[in-house]
This record gives C-alpha cells, structure tokens and sequence, in this order.
C-alpha cells in the first residue's frame, strides 16, 4: 500500500500536454491538479482510494463498539464487527482490542489507515490459524533430548 502523501501538484494544462508523466506521479502518491476555472482535483490510484475507504470502515466500526451499551466491555463489543476474536484466549482478545484501538488512533493523526489494515489481517490471520487448529509453543511439549524417529517416506 502505497503512502497516502501528495507527491505532485500539476495544472490542469499539464495533465494535457504529459499525461504520462503526471500518470506515472500517481505511483508514488496522489497528484494535485490545478485549475483556473474549478475546484482543485485530486488524481489518485483506484486501490488506495479502496485501502482509504476500508480504513475509515474499520474505524467506524472501532468507532460504533465504543458507543455501543456501557453495560457490555469493549472488548466483548468487537465480537459484533470481528467475530472471529471469538478463536483468541481473553488475554488475547484483550491486546486485540488495546492494539487496534493504538493503531487506529495512529492512523487517524496521519490520516492513512493502511497500518490498520495491516494490523486487523494479522490478526485475523492468527484467528485463522487458531482456528485451524494451529497449537502456540507454549502449549507444546518440547523433548529435552532429541530422539531419533524413522522417516516416514520410507516404511
């Protein structure tokens, strides 16, 4: 995801005469365009628009649990938007709820949720590991002393 940082300002004359150019600007960030006769545009790539809009969903949703009926903890409120939290431990759940909340703080400030999105997929990715039956290493038995097992390829 690229940043979302204005990387260019052209005139509308401009987009005319090198649109390769002002086009190939869009890559790096979004391209202000200038007019004489009109509001000032903003040329932007499709995917970051959609990251942006996802972004603001997530933290709409942050946003709605947090106003959501006091009588029910916040972190059980994110079960509605985030179902999937229902895999993690309570402690896990709970460093769910604080990390989001950091992030989306932090992103908000910077008005770029990509590290939002970042940080819900890694989440949801854990979900799904839990899920299908992924065991954490402190839940695993670990052999003191190596013991030597015959290869399964061979019977």
């Amino acid at each position: 995801m690229s940043p979302a940082v204005i990387s260019r300002t052209v005139q509308s004359s401009e987009l005319s005469r090198n649109s390769a150019s002002v086009f190939k600007a869009v890559d790096q960030g979004p391209v202000i365009i200038t007019r004489r006769d009109g509001e000032t545009l903003i040329l932007t790539k499709e995917s970051d628009l959609a990251d942006q809009r996802e972004g603001l969903e997530l933290a709409a949703h942050l946003v709605a649990a947090s106003l959501a009926p006091n009588d029910v903890p916040f972190v059980d409120r994110l079960r509605g938007p985030f179902p999937w939290v229902e895999f993690f431990s309570p402690s896990d759940r709970e460093a769910f709820a604080q990390e989001i909340v950091d992030v989306a703080r932090a992103c908000a400030t910077m008005s770029r949720f990509d590290r939002l999105l970042v940080t819900v997929g890694a989440w949801h990715s854990t979900a799904q590991a839990i899920a299908d039956g992924y065991t954490p290493d402190e839940d695993l038995e670990w052999l003191d002393v190596p013991e030597p097992v015959a290869d399964p390829r061979n019977p």
